[in-house]
């Protein structure tokens, strides 16, 4: 399973990456960094973003690298070394935003800034890029499966990979009986 989560988000990573390359490539260049797509509803405007969602901490791009590596180190330590085991679910949930965390901290470690294509202009939302669309879709999901199946799983003791809980404890006692001889 490891190799799956690897593989999550390095495919979040690529295709982020991929589509901010077309956004400061040839949306720029052919068509001036708008494409209007639905017109008045959505299109695709190249933005340069110095700041976090929304535009805040605009120029803190230290604090929001130095932020980002922790939440990454975190996310990578539940993924592939805590010693408890998660479902499947929440962990892919976990890579996802793991994978467009990394797209845009490559981005600011890079450029300086994260690049945002996505523009929902009837509404007036924020410009944003498949990085974000990841990091947000992994982070509802987790916590969908927090609220709802989070308690579920632990009466159940499912586990990502390896033995279950209770076949860990067996497992321990066994080792313990072994090394006390």
């Amino acid at each position: 399973m490891p190799l799956l989560y690897i593989a999550v988000i390095a495919a979040a990573f690529l295709l982020d990456r991929v589509v901010k390359i077309w956004a400061a490539g040839p949306l720029l260049d052919a068509h001036g960094g708008v494409l209007p797509l639905i017109p008045g509803v959505f299109q695709l405007t190249y933005a340069e973003n110095r700041g976090a969602a929304f535009s805040m901490l605009q120029g803190r791009t230290d604090l929001l690298v130095g932020l980002t590596v922790v939440i990454c180190l975190i996310g990578l330590y539940f993924l592939f070394f805590s010693r408890r085991r998660y479902p499947l679910w929440p962990s892919l949930a976990l890579a996802l935003a793991l994978g467009g965390a990394l797209g845009n901290l490559y981005d600011r470690l890079v450029f300086g800034f994260v690049i945002d294509m996505f523009d929902f202009c009837l509404i007036n939302f924020a410009i944003f890029n498949v990085a974000d669309s990841f990091v947000n879709i992994g982070v509802i999901l987790l916590a969908v499966w927090m609220i709802f199946f989070e308690e579920k799983d632990k009466r159940r003791g499912d586990r990502r990979w390896g033995r279950s809980e209770r076949k860990d404890r067996a497992h321990e006692e066994l080792s313990l009986d072994g090394d006390e001889r």
